[in-house]
């Protein structure tokens, strides 16, 4: 996965509502955060699974944030 998709990613996350990214299930959340980066960057398949298993590794932190914010 190249930086760019990366910064894509957590620009997606800081952007969101917390409240959005609170109350999603897990999947849900997961696919409304690859749909966001792929409104802004073309995605391979590869690459998309890539994302998909990096959002999901970080779940626990992107809803910590959320809380926070």
């Amino acid at each position: 996965m190249t930086p760019a998709i990366i910064r894509l990613f957590w620009d997606s996350v800081s952007k969101a509502q917390p409240n959005l990214l609170l109350n999603l299930d897990d999947d849900g959340l997961m696919s409304w955060l690859v749909d966001q980066v792929k409104e802004r960057s073309s995605l391979d398949p590869h690459q998309q699974n890539d994302l998909s298993d990096y959002i999901n590794d970080r779940l626990p932190l992107i809803r910590e944030m959320a809380y926070e914010s």
